[in-house]
């Protein structure tokens, strides 16, 4: 099985299981009468630091049967700070990977020649509009909540003599959702699945090419209210 088919099966999984992991852990709650009174979150700032895994769903670049090229799964590092007034916030996120590019060229005659460029930085970040609802009973410790915002996705491409990829800096759109869980006063660990939606177009991949690449979290906050 190909590394490419091999991710996508991984990324779908991971899309897939996502949100069942997320109403498992809200469906005590999702059952308890909410008061109005009782749905709104506290106001303030909550910082939350994230290790997770940087997936590609989409090659790079795939010119027929001639040149293709695309990105390795590899960790991925992130920081968020966020601030929630009520059920709603605004948030602002950082993340890095360093992937390995590859590159596969098909000559006319023979086998494909495939080529490892190395290791490139992938810096993203993104201004969230986020939701959270307000659960009650044995679920109020289980905070999920949904994000969407404008983004950018810099790319700084290996130097390589033979094969030479301008580096980019690409507007982007982030979808999210999550959840954090209350650990004690102030501390919560955060579950997060975030799609970064971006077009590549970059020399010498002349074509347009719309990219989702997911980054898979688990974080440690603090809330500072």
């Amino acid at each position: 099985m190909s590394n490419r088919t091999n991710r996508w099966s991984a990324g779908m999984f991971i899309a897939r299981a996502f949100p069942v992991l997320l109403v498992v852990l809200a469906l005590p709650g999702v059952a308890i009468a909410q008061s109005t009174a009782d749905t709104t979150s506290a106001d303030g700032f909550e910082l939350t630091g994230y290790l997770g895994a940087f997936t590609p769903l989409a090659k790079l670049a795939d010119s027929g049967d001639s040149l293709r090229a695309e990105f390795s799964t590899k960790i991925a590092y992130g920081l968020e700070l966020d601030y929630w007034f009520g059920n709603f916030g605004v948030g602002l996120n950082g993340n890095y990977a360093r992937p390995n590019l590859t590159l596969q060229i098909v000559e006319e005659v023979g086998f494909p020649i495939s080529l490892d460029l190395g290791a490139t930085d992938v810096w993203m970040a993104t201004l969230n509009l986020m939701w959270r609802p307000q659960l009650k009973g044995s679920a109020s410790m289980v905070r999920p909540y949904f994000a969407v915002g404008p983004g950018v996705v810099s790319v700084m491409y290996p130097a390589d003599r033979e094969f030479d990829v301008e580096d980019e800096t690409r507007f982007a759109v982030a979808l999210a959702a999550g959840a954090q869980i209350e650990i004690n006063s102030g501390w919560f660990a955060r579950l997060d699945l975030r799609d970064y939606i971006s077009q590549f177009n970059t020399e010498p991949f002349a074509e347009s090419k719309t990219q989702h690449d997911l980054i898979t979290s688990v974080g440690l906050g603090y809330a500072f209210h």
